[in-house]
């Protein structure tokens, strides 16, 4: 009886270590499957992550596309085709962990609307898989922006003294907002926007007929009963330095414009740059500019000090012609006229590059053109109760100390003008 209670208990004992086991080892499988399990979710979600740099990459693929490519949009290993019937250009790209992007380009092409959009699929490989991906897809819209888009811009400080209206919008392309391309004040918009990205900002009694746009951390001292329109404080806009062209500059010759020529020889009359061809010039003195209707010429300016006591863009019957003056380096001071017959901000740009650091303008009439010198101060001196700036104004600072200037926005520049860049307009995930 002793040796049979023995053997019934060593059979309970084992039993319970049977089950004791089984349960160890239940629990054990469960944990490791828990694990097995996340280290899948975690793998999954490593790649699904991974797909927005890689989509992100096919965007700027394209975005990069539009500013290089615009008027050759097959260039580039870019693919023409048609999806849905509409015309797209696509590429694939392929990096080194074996993910991809697909990307189209829907109105791209030379011609086409000047609001493209892209969709952008990446496409991952799946965690434990040989042949398997993770696919996420983007539709992004853009636009092209104007980079003249504001009566006055300036990167840090605007100052303004004086009193009355200081900014407004004419459109010199528009019979109803101008007379014949000329300024009207009887025919004013209501955009002439002011922007600043660092500020200070202050009008002094001045207001806009417009919107005043300024950068998070901008200052101002500006009331809103001085801004017609809106002031708004998450302006993000850089404005880029100005390159200079690529291309062969021939020698700009003067010539004795007036005077009075008797066998041959003048007397009298004003030494001038007179450009009678279409082309790229340069020059380094300070003469008087005139270029003739119908001339299309670009200019660069070599001289440190660039002191010109006119510059004259002459219009006859509807045809104008068309400046484009490139400094290098130093300063620039118009203290004379700036007439463009043709009353168009487009016909004349001034653009400083980032050797030109100041710029002074105090001349007894308007300056008709563009001026754009992101690492310029732009200085506004003497003048009467008339003068202005018609057209645009983009510079590091302004400080109008003296006299009563007035900004009077062409909107004309808005489409006829250079611009900035294809910029995102909508991001959506699909």
């Amino acid at each position: 009886m002793k040796l049979l209670y023995n053997k019934r208990q060593q059979g309970n004992t084992l039993i319970l270590t049977l089950v004791m086991s089984l349960t160890i080892g239940t629990v054990l499988a469960s944990y490791l499957g828990l694990i097995g399990s996340r280290y899948k979710v975690i793998k999954r979600s490593q790649s699904w992550n991974t797909g927005i740099p890689v989509l992100e990459a096919g965007i700027e693929e394209a975005l990069t596309h539009f500013q290089d490519d615009l008027n050759n949009p097959a260039a580039n290993g870019w693919t023409p085709g048609t999806v849905s019937g509409q015309q797209v250009y696509s590429k694939q790209r392929t990096f080194a962990d074996g993910s991809y992007f697909s990307v189209n380009i829907y109105n791209g092409g030379f011609g086409a609307s000047n609001t493209p959009y892209v969709y952008s699929t990446a496409f991952v490989p799946a965690p434990l898989s040989s042949s398997g991906y993770i696919s996420r897809t983007a539709k992004v819209a853009g636009t092209n922006q104007p980079l003249i888009a504001f009566a006055i811009a300036a990167v840090s400080t605007i100052q303004w003294n004086g009193n009355g209206v200081a900014a407004d919008s004419f459109n010199s392309s528009n019979p109803a907002l101008s007379t014949n391309g000329q300024y009207d004040p009887a025919k004013t918009s209501t955009n002439g926007n002011v922007a600043s990205v660092y500020g200070p900002v202050d009008f002094g009694n001045h207001s806009i007929s417009g919107s005043l746009y300024l950068g998070p951390s901008a200052t101002y001292t500006v009331p809103s009963s001085q801004v017609s329109g809106s002031i708004n404080t998450d302006f993000n806009v850089s404005f880029p330095d100005v390159v200079l062209p690529t291309t062969s500059w021939l020698p700009a010759t003067t010539t004795v414009i007036g005077g009075i020529t008797v066998l041959g020889i003048t007397t009298g009359g004003t030494t001038t740059y007179d450009f009678t061809t279409s082309g790229d010039y340069y020059l380094s003195g300070s003469s008087p500019i005139q270029v003739e209707p119908g001339i299309t010429v670009r200019v660069r300016v070599d001289a440190t000090t660039f002191n010109p006591s006119s510059i004259h863009i002459v219009s006859s019957n509807g045809i104008s012609g068309t400046l484009l003056l490139y400094q290098v380096a130093g300063s620039a001071s118009m203290s004379g006229t700036a007439t463009v017959d043709s009353g168009k901000a487009r016909n004349f740009y001034y653009f400083g590059l980032p050797g030109v650091t100041n710029i002074t303008y105090g001349g007894n009439s308007s300056f008709v053109g563009v001026v754009y010198a992101p690492e310029a101060n732009l200085t506004l001196n003497g003048g009467g109760n008339n003068n202005g700036l018609i057209g645009a104004s983009i510079t590091k600072s302004i400080d109008a100390m003296n006299g009563h200037y007035n900004f009077h926005f062409d909107e004309d520049l808005l489409s006829s003008g250079p611009s900035r860049a294809y910029v995102v307009t909508s991001w959506k995930e699909l």
